[in-house]
């Protein structure tokens, strides 16, 4: 996937989530227009001007290396879990030498995506190791629970990805022998566009385009494999992808290329590409903060202005501030380049050749912000969110991705303001406001403020409040009260609160609610005290009991007390058993109960309740097969399917659910159900 898909996925994530976000939290929202993701002129492969024919070079060029460097204390197989297993050749023998990695897995948080495609950080592996002279390797992980992909990387055979892996605590997930590939053989010649010779010494890099785990590429392969090309241009790849579609780059001193993008791979025969490159100029300047001193590490980004300068191209200053675009095609180029913590910069119009640019970043506004507590008092400790305030929606709200939420105190009120408003910097422009937080009130927000660039200092006054309750009973399915169960408040998600389809939405999402928690009495009474202003569901759990939920709870006035009423706890069942692939138990499969799609979701009582409660819960099979839901399951009919997970094809898992389906009925005062699952070899 090229950069410019990379961004156009995070912004196409990021553009659903502000509209989710604007439809959640606003009580008068407008659903906004669909936005369409950015697309990316994709240029089609050169035209030769002249023959030259594509042969086999005599002598293979040699791969170039790309990899991060394993060490033992990386792989910290001293953890309590991890990810063990054997890589294996193709034809079955051992694979000594061979690069094994964890890399975290992002694709369930759209914000992290998002961030980390804006801020173009290489991503640090979880763990990190070679595997021994056995083929064997021990990956630990610290965290267990966290989503993570297993990586092999090797120079001679197409990389192996096993995504969506969750380690239980004190669990070493065995992945069995993993067979690397035959890879297809890429070949072909860079050339000089007008004369057609050959060109020595070039860098090739090729990387596939339509594989899900290429939005967060393998650290030290960011832009693929490499190979160079021998004194005739020749280059050759052996370890390209089996199938699918790959992009082609070329780097070569003093040229410059457009990318080849998305060229189908034929197998078991040589994929031949000519790659044409022209005579180019350098860009090359300083990135300097307002004050005139260096900023390293600010990302610049090159876009080509003219259809004869169809190239783009990104850098990173150096500790000096300094940044060089080695050889771009000559004509005109727009530079702009990012930086934590300031505004972008932006030069319009830079023509190739010119060595001596200089990007001025922006200050961010700050503002002058004070609390005061819900008796008048001043507060100078507590925590802040930036959000986005939208005049034609007044009650939503939207995340400052680019903000972090950050600790307010005493440290931050500067003498020259008497001790009275703390200075917080970093702002971009835009209408906002300010959420904070203390121990001693509910989660407040600020009226709203705008932040224009060059314009005043904003000043913004808080005063907290109290904000409102929620009480409630439970009981059991036989109306005695249920003491010592854990009530948790939640962002309402009405219906579709267990589906967790909003879940890679949910970092991209301001916590407009308060988290609070707190227990029932020995009556099965609850309060919840000092919530924000916001719309509301609760889930009520318990060992002995499924989950409960109450949804559509609304605060909106200080001191207010919403009466959940009776929430009722069923005994329901605890769900178990084995999975198995080919009748042979394994780890690493994900199992699944939800409710079927019926006509009855639609239906309502004659209150207006659904007549069918969604319902939705998962669990991962531990490395000897064994799985237990996490939640009770109530009485009804359900599906019940499993999936391996970390399959490089995510048609896979689909196949898995279809060919696994089973009906799982639960019957009143069932307290156990053992339900085992095995999936066909593939």
């Amino acid at each position: 996937m090229t950069n410019a898909a990379k961004i156009a996925v995070s912004l196409l994530l990021a553009a659903v989530a502000a509209g989710a976000a604007y439809l959640l939290w606003g009580q008068s929202a407008v659903a906004p227009q669909p936005v369409a993701p950015p697309t990316a002129t994709q240029p089609t492969q050169p035209k030769s001007t002249g023959p030259a024919p594509v042969v086999a070079p005599s002598v293979v060029p040699t791969p170039v290396r790309t990899e991060v460097e394993a060490t033992n204390n990386a792989a910290q197989a001293d953890a309590p879990q991890g990810v063990k297993g054997r890589v294996v050749l193709p034809d079955g023998n051992a694979a000594a030498g061979v690069t094994v990695m964890l890399v975290e897995n992002v694709a369930m948080d759209a914000a992290s995506l998002f961030l980390m495609n804006k801020t173009t950080k290489a991503v640090v592996p979880l763990a990190l190791s070679k595997t021994a002279a056995d083929g064997s390797f021990a990956l630990g992980l610290r965290q267990p629970g966290k989503a993570c992909d297993l990586r092999i990387v090797s120079d001679d055979h197409p990389e192996k990805n096993l995504s969506q892996l969750r380690v239980r605590a004190d669990d070493w997930y065995d992945a069995g022998d993993i067979r690397l590939e035959i890879g297809s053989i890429v070949q072909g010649r860079v050339v000089e566009e007008d004369t057609q010779l050959g060109v020595p010494n070039a860098t090739v890099f090729l990387a596939s385009s339509h594989q899900a785990h290429s939005v967060l590429a393998t650290p030290g392969r960011e832009r693929g494999i490499a190979a160079l090309t021998d004194t005739s241009g020749f280059f050759r790849f052996t370890s390209a992808p089996a199938q699918g579609l790959v992009n082609l780059t070329v780097e070569a001193v003093g040229y410059a290329s457009s990318p080849v993008l998305n060229q189908p791979l034929k197998p078991q025969v040589a994929n031949e590409f000519t790659l044409q490159v022209v005579r180019g100029e350098p860009i090359a300047g300083i990135v300097v903060d307002p004050d005139g001193r260096p900023v390293g590490g600010a990302n610049v980004s090159a876009t080509g202005l003219s259809t004869k300068t169809p190239q783009n191209a990104t850098a990173v200053t150096a500790a000096d501030g300094t940044f060089t675009f080695p050889s771009l095609r000559i004509g005109p180029y727009q530079l702009s380049t990012t930086m934590d913590g300031f505004l972008e910069a932006r030069e319009p119009m830079v023509m190739s050749g010119d060595t001596a640019v200089k990007l001025v970043l922006g200050s961010r506004a700050f503002l002058k912000l004070r609390v005061l507590a819900a008796n008048g008092s001043p507060v100078k400790a507590y925590r802040i969110s930036l959000t986005r305030y939208f005049p034609n929606n007044p009650a939503g709200v939207g995340k400052v991705l680019d903000f972090p939420d950050r600790n307010v105190n005493p440290s931050d009120y500067p003498a020259e303001y008497r001790g009275e408003w703390a200075l917080v910097r970093g702002l971009p422009p835009g209408d906002f406001r300010m959420q904070v937080e203390d121990r001693a009130h509910a989660k407040t927000l600020s009226p709203p403020f705008s932040v224009v660039e060059g314009g005043p200092t904003p000043e913004v006054t808080v005063e907290l409040t109290l904000g409102g309750s929620i009480v409630g009973t439970v009981l059991d399915d036989r109306g005695q009260p249920v003491p010592d169960a854990v009530v948790t408040t939640d962002m309402n998600s009405g219906v579709a609160a267990d589906i967790g389809f909003l879940d890679i939405f949910r970092s991209m999402m301001p916590e407009k609610h308060s988290k609070a928690q707190t227990r029932t009495d020995a009556q099965g009474r609850f309060r919840v005290s000092k919530l924000a202003f916001a719309d509301y569901m609760l889930r009520i759990s318990h060992p002995n009991y499924c989950e409960g939920t109450a949804i559509n709870i609304k605060l909106e006035t200080p001191g207010q007390v919403a009466d959940a009423g009776v929430i009722q706890l069923s005994a329901g069942a605890i769900v178990e058993g084995l999975t198995t692939i080919g009748g042979t138990p394994a780890g690493q499969i994900q199992v699944q109960v939800s409710t079927p799609f019926t006509d009855q979701m639609n239906q309502k009582d004659p209150n207006g309740k659904p007549l069918l409660t969604m319902f939705n819960s998962k669990a991962i099979s531990d490395g000897d097969g064994r799985y237990r839901l996490l939640k009770r399951v109530p009485p009804g009919t359900y599906k019940i399917t499993a999936a391996r997970q970390g399959a490089e094809n995510p048609f896979v898992g689909m196949i898995d659910m279809k060919d696994s389906e089973q009906q799982l009925v639960v019957a009143p005062g069932q307290d156990r159900i053992v339900i085992n699952l095995n999936l066909s070899k593939r």
